[in-house]
């Protein structure tokens, strides 16, 4: 029987959970930081107290995967490091925001977890600045510019919005009070030209992120005590520069590393469950945000989870996509030759924290593999419609494939969101289903059923897995069904057009093979129907009792009929 306790017991009984997880949770870390070893010295990574999830993460402090624990079950926290707007989008900077957006969504779609996210726009940067003077155009309403263009960038990828947004320009006395306190705290000091710098001296576990030696960082430097110290407000030198009235004396503007520990504090506080950007970003724009933050909340660790996002190489190269080198591809002129979708499917295929080296052939390889899940739901669709011979399978066998397909799957998401072995194992179900339905093979003699359950049910795993992926096209579902492109402004239904052209092709098509001679003329118009249809971007697919088609390359969804 459920007992309803008073909330006094309650209390005693968190708190003895509480104490008793505590002492187990030290006497595993323990065990774990001498097992697995620490990166920097004396600091080991502190595993959270709360719910485990059966998610291990890759943990660079650690060099390896660690439990997802959530001190919060109902909310997990999520801050990404936004882009400093002074240019347009390249695909460096898309190739970042999509595979960080996949995890996101395997842990929201797949995992079911309350994912709350936030990203801040650096607005006021050095780069900025120069910019503003060669273009000769306000700073202000020249970030505002990129920013919206970002943000359409984003919306062509499929990448969602955070839910929280915030702009630097905007956000400047939630800075300045948080500085204030690493004052106050002599965590920070002023220097002549009224300028603040982070004293690093005064952080014992400086180096977390990557291994420093702190005595090749004691040469002076001006106005820096240490060489290693930051700056956390840049005195204003020059007449154009955006500055701001500081509590501490003069003009000036916040340092880089400052803007989004401020504005994470800001939305979540003194503990952060994940903290994403690119991996260039690991030191020192990392490390000094952990740093700031220890400091400021006075915690020994304030990021859990840091993602750290492998970046795109040119073909050849070692360095990553970089405006400063000339190694990018605008994302306009990229979107051109491939789709969004396919994009995503390329960053699937390589591990997150890996850097992936760009080329043509990368990009086909995710178009075939993109395009092997259109086929298969274009096969199975015109199975299920009965326009292939329905053929008895072996139904055991199916339920077992569908059980490890399910499993698989699983495990491969749950060890540090491993989508390239969750492709793999999608498209071994797939391929195993198509064999099934496609070869010329004799009915199963072993449990032998029609199985279009089983068929429909992986081919439904399939389909979720993929959106959730935040893959948005491979095959017709009810709600695709429902949202049918529209060609503005005549507001004709392209998918039934093309269904009523495939009707009367396959009347042609029956026509011409009446009798015992076939009409070669009707056949020579219901190839000359195919042929339009391919220049227009839809191949068709001819079956036994009918066809289906599907968009080639850039598709946008599966239709079948006729």
């Amino acid at each position: 029987m459920l007992k309803i306790c008073r909330p006094d017991e309650c209390i005693n009984l968190y708190k003895r959970s509480l104490r008793l997880c505590r002492r187990q949770l030290s006497a595993t870390h323990t065990d774990y930081a001498q097992d697995t070893g620490s990166g920097s010295g004396s600091y080991s990574w502190q595993r959270p107290c709360g719910q485990h999830t059966d998610i291990n993460v890759y943990n660079h402090n650690m060099r390896g995967k660690v439990p997802l624990v959530l001190t919060n079950p109902h909310m997990v926290t999520w801050y990404t490091c936004g882009p400093t707007v002074y240019d347009s989008t390249h695909l460096g900077h898309a190739s970042t925001y999509v595979k960080v957006d996949i995890i996101q969504r395997i842990l929201r779609d797949y995992f079911k977890l309350n994912l709350v996210t936030a990203m801040n726009i650096t607005d006021v940067d050095d780069k900025i600045i120069k910019r503003s003077r060669e273009s000769g155009r306000n700073w202000l309403e020249m970030t505002r510019d990129f920013d919206e263009e970002f943000k359409q960038d984003m919306q062509l990828l499929n990448v969602k919005p955070p839910n929280l947004r915030a702009h630097v320009s905007s956000n400047i006395p939630c800075i300045q009070r948080f500085i204030e306190k690493l004052l106050v705290d002599q965590k920070a000091y002023v220097t002549e030209d009224n300028s603040v710098y982070f004293d690093v001296s005064s952080c014992a576990n400086y180096g977390k992120l990557q291994k420093i030696s702190m005595e090749e960082q004691k040469q002076q430097h001006q106005h820096k005590r240490n060489a290693a110290d930051f700056a956390l407000w840049k005195a204003k030198k020059e007449a154009d520069e955006p500055s701001w009235r500081s509590s501490w004396g003069g003009d000036g503007r916040p340092g880089w590393h400052i803007e989004c520990s401020a504005i994470a504090g800001m939305f979540f506080g003194n503990k952060l469950d994940f903290h994403a950007g690119g991996l260039d970003l690991r030191f020192p724009h990392h490390e000094n945000e952990e740093a700031q933050c220890c400091a400021h909340y006075k915690t020994d660790q304030w990021v859990n989870y840091w993602m750290h996002m492998g970046q795109l190489h040119a073909a050849g190269e070692q360095e990553k996509m970089s405006k400063s080198l000339g190694n990018t591809i605008a994302l306009s002129d990229f979107l051109k030759h491939y789709s969004a979708d396919e994009f995503r499917m390329a960053c699937l295929l390589s591990n997150y924290r890996n850097p992936m080296q760009y080329s043509d052939q990368l990009m086909q390889t995710a178009r075939q593999t993109l395009r092997k899940f259109i086929n298969f739901h274009a096969d199975l669709n015109a199975y299920m419609q009965f326009q292939k011979p329905l053929k008895f399978l072996d139904e055991g066998a199916l339920q077992a494939q569908l059980k490890h397909m399910i499993t698989e799957f699983d495990n491969s998401l749950r060890d540090d969101f491993d989508t390239a072995r969750a492709i793999a194992v999608l498209l071994d179900q797939m391929s195993s289903i198509s064999r099934c339905i496609n070869d010329q093979q004799a009915d199963a003699e072993q449990d032998p059923a029609h199985c279009l359950h089983l068929l429909l049910a992986a081919g439904n795993f399939i389909s979720s897995s993929m959106y959730s992926f935040g893959i948005k096209h491979i095959g017709a579902t009810a709600t695709q069904e429902q949202e049918q492109p529209i060609s503005a402004p005549t507001g004709v239904v392209v998918d039934a057009l093309v269904a009523e052209i495939l009707q009367i092709r396959g009347n042609l098509r029956k026509e011409a093979v009446k009798g015992e001679r076939k009409n070669l003329e009707l056949l020579r118009v219901s190839d000359q129907l195919r042929d339009l249809l391919d220049r227009h971007g839809i191949e068709v697919r001819d079956h036994k009792q009918g066809s289906s088609w599907v968009y080639r390359d850039k598709s946008k969804r599966i239709s079948t009929s006729g």
